[in-house]
């Protein structure tokens, strides 16, 4: 037994936490390493049960363990969670028994040292426990200990070999199908080929000195990619004078040839697949996110010095399609989506590339860089989405992926702790300063949302069918 846990008496319980017991084992946030802080996931059964299930912060909660009893387990909502801290005036959920009006499940396998610290109520400090006395806690108050972790080293997502995502792929497609695996991943996941417009984009795309005005014209041949095209240069975000009739005016006047062709070719590939209905992403969720960071990703471009800057149109496009994989599961693994949407709502600190590497054992980011590459999209975009959450990448291409990165630490939800972990080394690579980046983030903030709310709607009618 650890010298803290000698004099903890037998009956230890959360009555003896009241008061300034409990404010004694306050402690700043910053003491506490993820293999040592507990967290929390509140979950409710079919029969409205509800149960407060507790596990190590490097670690993921698997559901089919959980649910391996019979029960069907579900995350509860973050407005539920939300009611409750109003409710019990906190800002964050302690793991301790009798402080929520539901059973606590710990699981503590994967604790890897003889300290445990759980949520205090206030975001800036923890309570530490030894684990003799956390256990003897649990054990007081008859919680239940489980086994439904698993350490976030197992689901570790390959970033640094790329050349192995196919045979990854191809692996996962049989592996959760049962069936065997065609020539063509396109074939496996049943996936149609690029419209037609799209395919004339990218043949566009590759001839040397194209006129806007033959760009116009193979927008306007697709007659719903041409309104969008028209509409989207008419957004007061561009503020252009009088009224954008003709996609060469879109083009000539407000838009310019390379932000057209990208920004109607991210259009056109997104009539291919349909927002699943599961999930944690509604169209709007979805394509606000989408949208959000290619103006995130556009910004940043233009704080570049002019010689050093990547193709503006071209990184709007990743930023456009940073999540395209998303929408490539659902189609590839409809009967696991639903699946892993759940084991999402349940674990909202894992990243999603650690859960798919988890579920279905490869990455979103892998499966939609591989299909870009198949249906024969540019290089720069399949490694973008390929290594954009790779800090470490200097690859070919590699200011594109860096970009990508960068934006999603600025449109992280917690984005202020985010951009301090940045390693100094990105933005030497891009030859960009934070001070630059941070300047077009809270120019982003200042968008009016009127004209975020119409590209919005605009995306959002694109997939819709």
């Amino acid at each position: 037994m650890s010298q803290g846990a000698m004099n903890i008496k037998p009956n230890y319980s959360v009555a003896d936490l009241a008061g300034e017991a409990l404010e004694s084992r306050k402690v700043p946030r910053g003491h506490a390493n993820p293999n040592q802080l507990l967290r929390s996931t509140l979950l409710q059964a079919v029969d409205g049960f509800n149960l407060q299930a507790a596990y190590p912060a490097h670690c993921l909660l698997d559901l089919q363990k959980l649910n391996a009893g019979g029960t069907d387990w579900r995350a509860r909502s973050p407005d539920y969670r939300q009611s409750l801290l109003r409710d019990l005036k906190v800002e964050s959920l302690p793991a301790l028994p009798g402080i929520l009006p539901m059973p606590l499940c710990v699981d503590l396998r994967y604790l890897e040292t003889d300290w445990v610290f759980v949520e205090s109520g206030d975001p800036e400090f923890l309570l530490r426990f030894t684990r003799d006395e956390y256990a003897l806690l649990i054990a007081g108050a008859q919680a239940e200990e489980e086994e439904f972790s698993v350490p976030l080293t197992e689901a570790r997502p390959n970033l640094d070999f790329p050349q192995r995502d196919e045979k990854e792929i191809r692996f996962a497609v049989e592996a959760i199908t049962q069936q065997r695996v065609r020539a063509r991943l396109s074939e496996s996941i049943e996936i149609a080929p690029l419209p037609l417009s799209s395919q004339r984009l990218l043949k566009l795309q590759t001839q040397e000195d194209v006129s806007g005005t033959e760009l116009a014209r193979v927008i306007e041949m697709d007659p719903s990619l041409a309104s969008q095209v028209i509409s989207w240069a008419n957004s007061p975000y561009y503020g252009a004078p009088g009224s954008i009739r003709s996609i060469q005016d879109a083009v000539i006047r407000v838009l310019g040839f390379d932000l057209t062709m990208n920004l109607a070719l991210g259009l056109a590939m997104s009539k291919q697949i349909r927002l699943p209905k599961d999930g944690v992403h509604g169209h709007s969720h979805f394509w606000r996110d989408a949208l959000m960071r290619a103006l995130m990703v556009e910004k940043l471009v233009k704080k570049i010095k002019p010689l050093a800057r990547p193709y503006a149109g071209m990184a709007y496009l990743a930023g456009l399609l940073h999540n395209f994989g998303y929408l490539v599961l659902a189609e590839v693994f409809p009967p696991y989506f639903s699946l892993y949407c759940r084991n999402q709502e349940a674990n909202p600190h894992v990243p999603p590339m650690y859960l798919e590497r988890f579920l279905f054992g490869i990455t979103r980011e892998q499966i939609a860089s591989y299909l870009f590459n198949t249906w024969g999209l540019p290089n720069e975009m399949c490694i973008a989405i390929r290594q954009q959450h790779n800090p470490h990448y200097t690859g070919p291409h590699f200011k594109y992926s860096n970009l990508l990165y960068l934006a999603h630490q600025y449109m992280h939800p917690q984005w202020e702790q985010q951009v301090t972990r940045i390693s100094p080394a990105v933005y030497d690579r891009l030859e960009l300063s934070a001070e630059d980046a941070m300047a077009a983030r809270q120019e982003l903030d200042e968008m009016p949302n009127e004209a975020m709310e119409d590209f919005v709607r605009m995306l959002e009618s694109s997939t819709k069918r």
